[in-house]
Parts: structure tokens; C-alpha cells; sequence
């Protein structure tokens, strides 16, 4: 047994000594074992590293998936530029690895439409 392991498994037992059936683990304990999830990911499988922290395989994959803090929400800039010349606006919209990028609205269009998009 690694180094890893034995500190994750030492502190959860610390953490659920009045709790034998129904475990509890603190968000530091959730994140040190997807720590060491994804440094073992390499040489063994979820199944076999949650079986090894003492967790269900479903319990690892939630805690990962809220590592990633994949919210559905990014964070929006919103720039002001001055119109184009001849009085007409052009829209751009990039896809960059962030997600969209929309250029070309004013604040007011660009509240409007964060409105319906929600």
C-alpha cells in the first residue's frame, strides 16, 4: 500500500470512527482521493482504486466529476467596441477552446440575449 492510500484511508477513519455504517468524507478527502485517482489512472482501473480508498466506484466518479467544477455556467466577457464604419454592426461569433465568442453586440443586445438564452 502507497503512501497515498494509507494517508487517505488513516484520515477517513479518523474523520468516521463514530460512523462505521454510513461514511462521511470531507471535501479535503474528496479531493485527495481524486488526486490519487488520477495519478493511478495509468496502471489500474476507477473500479480497483475506489475498492482500494474504500469508496464505490459511482461515489469516485461524482467526486471526480465535481473536481472538474463542470457548473454548465462559464464566465462571460463583455467588451464594448465602437460601431463599424458606416454605421452598421457586424456580429462575429468564434468557437475557441473557451466556447463561443460573440463580438459585434452592444451591452444592451447582448443582456437581451443572455435573457432568452437562460
Amino acid at each position: 500500500m502507497d503512501d497515498g492510500l494509507s494517508r487517505f484511508r488513516e484520515a477517513a477513519d479518523r474523520e468516521n470512527a463514530e460512523r462505521p455504517v454510513r461514511r462521511r468524507y470531507s471535501p479535503t478527502l474528496q479531493r485527495e482521493a481524486v488526486a490519487y485517482w488520477q495519478h493511478r489512472r495509468g496502471q489500474e482501473g476507477m473500479r480497483a482504486v475506489a475498492a482500494a480508498l474504500g469508496v464505490s466506484m459511482t461515489t469516485l466518479q461524482r467526486w471526480t466529476r465535481g473536481a472538474a467544477g463542470r457548473s454548465g455556467f462559464r464566465p462571460v466577457n463583455v467588451v464594448n467596441r465602437t460601431p463599424s464604419v458606416g454605421g452598421g454592426t457586424a456580429v462575429v461569433i468564434q468557437m475557441t477552446t473557451a466556447g463561443p465568442r460573440v463580438e459585434g453586440l452592444t451591452v444592451e443586445t447582448a443582456a437581451r440575449l443572455l435573457t432568452l438564452l437562460r
